[in-house]
C-alpha cells in the first residue's frame, strides 16, 4: 500500500512538471489570415505612372485667311507736281497705282519713289477736252493734231514718266471720241507692250474698241471716288466699288493725289479686307484676265 503511494506521488510530480515546462515553451503565432479564409497573397508591388511634367502650351494654329472674293484696283491721278503727298500714298500701305502727268517738276522722281515702294506707274496722258474751258496741260494731244505728232507726244511723255506699266488718259472726252486719235495713241503703248485703261469721261469714248482692235491689254474706270472732296462723299464711293467687286469680281476705280482721299482708303481698307476685297495694282488685276 505504502509502495502505491509512493508511485502515485512520483506521477503526480511529473505530470506538474510537464505541464509546466509545456508553459514555458513560446507559442508561433498564427499566419496573418483575411477575415478566416487563409493566408492572404503577397503583397504586389503597384507600379504607378511617373507625375506629369507640365510643358509648354502648344501653338494655336493660325486661322486661316479668308480667301479674296473680289479685287480692288484704285488708280490715283494728277501726280508730278506735289511731292509732298507721296508719303501718304506710301502710308496706306496697299498696291495703289498713280498715275502721273507728263513733265512736270516731280513727274519722274515720284515715279521713281513709287516704283521703288513696289506702288504701280502709269502715264497720265493729258488729251483734248470737249469743254473750251478747261485749262489744259503741257503736251496735251489735240485732235487736230497729226499723227507722228500724236506718237511724238506720247514716246516723250513716257520718257519723263519711268517704270510706267500703263496709261489713262486726262480729260480727254473729245480726244477718245475720235479713232484716229486714239489709234495713233494707243499704237505706242501697243509697241511699248503697255496697257490702257479708259478714265470714262466720256459716253462716246472709242477707247476700248480701238484697243481690242490693236490687241492691246485694257479696261475702263468704274467709279471715280473724290468729285467731291469731301470724307463722305468719298467713303461712299469707296462702298459703291466695294459692292460693285463684290459682285462682279473686279473693279477699276479713279481718284486723284488728294490727302484727304488717301487718308479715307487707309481708314476703310481694313474692313474691306476683312469682307474679302483685295487691293491690286492694275497691272496685276489685268494679267489676272480681270480686264477688257
Amino acid at each position: 500500500m505504502r509502495r502505491f503511494k509512493i508511485i502515485l506521488s512520483v506521477v503526480f510530480v511529473l505530470g506538474i512538471g510537464f505541464f509546466v515546462a509545456r508553459g514555458c515553451v513560446q507559442p508561433k503565432p498564427p499566419a496573418e489570415t483575411g477575415y478566416g479564409l487563409g493566408p492572404l497573397p503577397a503583397k504586389k508591388k503597384i507600379k504607378t505612372a511617373p507625375p506629369l511634367v507640365a510643358g509648354p502650351p502648344s501653338p494655336a494654329a493660325p486661322a486661316a485667311p479668308s480667301k479674296p472674293k473680289a479685287r480692288l484696283a484704285i488708280i490715283l491721278d494728277d501726280w508730278g507736281n506735289s511731292y509732298s503727298v507721296l508719303k501718304y500714298a506710301t502710308a496706306v500701305g496697299r498696291p495703289l497705282t498713280l498715275s502721273i502727268l507728263p513733265h512736270l517738276p516731280n513727274s519722274r522722281r515720284i515715279a521713281e519713289e513709287a516704283h521703288a515702294d513696289n506702288l504701280g506707274v502709269m502715264l497720265h496722258m493729258p488729251m483734248q477736252p470737249k469743254s473750251k474751258s478747261e485749262r489744259l496741260e503741257p503736251h496735251t494731244i489735240l485732235t487736230t493734231m497729226s499723227d507722228e505728232d500724236i506718237v511724238t507726244y506720247t514716246e516723250e511723255a513716257l520718257e519723263s514718266v519711268p517704270y510706267a506699266e500703263g496709261a489713262n488718259n486726262h480729260m480727254g472726252s473729245a480726244a477718245t471720241s475720235d479713232s484716229r486719235v486714239m489709234r495713233a495713241f494707243l499704237s505706242v503703248l501697243k509697241r511699248q507692250q503697255l496697257f490702257f485703261i479708259d478714265s470714262n469721261t466720256s459716253a462716246n469714248t472709242v477707247g476700248p474698241a480701238v484697243a481690242k482692235e490693236l490687241g492691246l491689254q485694257f479696261a475702263k474706270r468704274d467709279v471715280f471716288i473724290d468729285n467731291e472732296l469731301k470724307k463722305a462723299s468719298i467713303q461712299k464711293e469707296l462702298e459703291l466699288a466695294k459692292r460693285i467687286a463684290l459682285r462682279r469680281g473686279a473693279v477699276i476705280v479713279i481718284g486723284h493725289d488728294h490727302k484727304l482721299t488717301l487718308e479715307t482708303i487707309a481708314q476703310m481698307a481694313p474692313q474691306f479686307e476683312k469682307e474679302g476685297v483685295k487691293f491690286v495694282r492694275v497691272k496685276d488685276l489685268l494679267a489676272a484676265g480681270e480686264g477688257n
